[in-house]
């Protein structure tokens, strides 16, 4: 993490340089936050600090600032001043496979909390319904960065019911026990609002509108129907997308 910087530290405005004043200090500012030098919720230095250190009037100050405000890189308070909103991003996910095999191919401990299993039986026949929370440990704790709800038929997985899917991989079972490898997700991504479960296991936090949601069906290499899933993701995930021009789209691999 960057350190702060002080009145002193600021960077200089050109007045030689054709760019506006304003447009200097909002690409200085914005570049500031970007790094890391004023953290989630702290205060960016006040209307008089910058018109000291750069000679400059509070109206060229609150047109950048304002050009902050309209990137959603901070909100003004009352009584507090402008303070930060933007939330570095921590985890980037460039596939929708399994998320064991995703995390221990970066370096880390997965972790994964069952929170509803059911089986229910309608025209599909039987299947197994289940809702998780996924995410990695460290040294700083538990982080859950998704909640992930499957669908999968007992009929074509007989018995899949029996493993516990808090340690177990569920595409490393249907693997080595039903030699069924998924190949390839259709997935549409939506805006889901905010709900009491989210709260719970993403943590108390000001809240973004709402959380992208990555829903539909996957498939194996042979092209039978594996899975129905929704996921819905924390906010502090990326998801990245890559796209061949005239040539479809797809799944990007980490």
């Amino acid at each position: 993490m960057t350190e702060r910087r002080g009145e002193r530290d600021l960077c200089p405005l050109d007045p030689a340089d054709p760019t506006p004043l304003y447009v200097q200090l909002y690409r200085i500012l914005r570049q500031d936050i970007l790094d890391g030098a004023y953290r989630e919720s702290e205060a960016i230095p006040s209307e008089t600090t910058l018109q000291r250190a750069h000679g400059i009037t509070r109206g060229t100050v609150r047109h950048a600032v304002s050009l902050l405000v309209d990137d959603g890189l901070v909100r003004q308070v009352r009584g507090k001043g402008t303070l930060v909103s933007y939330r570095p991003i921590t985890y980037s996910v460039w596939n929708f496979g399994s998320f064991t095999d995703f995390s221990k191919a970066r370096g880390q401990k997965p972790i994964t909390r069952l929170i509803e299993r059911e089986i229910a039986e309608d025209h599909r026949g039987r299947r197994l319904r289940m809702v998780r929370a996924r995410g990695v440990t460290g040294v700083d704790g538990t982080e859950f960065l998704n909640i992930d709800t499957s669908w999968l038929s007992l009929d074509r997985f007989p018995r899949l019911d029996a493993f516990d899917f808090e340690t177990a991989s569920l595409y490393q079972v249907l693997r080595e026990e039903y030699g069924v490898t998924p190949a390839r997700s259709e997935l549409t991504l939506s805006a889901v609002p905010w709900s009491g479960l989210a709260r719970e296991t993403f943590g108390a936090r000001e809240e973004p509108p709402g959380l992208l949601c990555a829903s539909g069906r996957v498939f194996s290499d042979r092209d039978e129907l594996v899975e129905e899933t929704s996921v819905v993701y924390s906010p502090d995930v990326a998801i990245n997308v890559v796209t061949m021009m005239g040539g479809g789209v797809p799944m990007p691999n980490p």
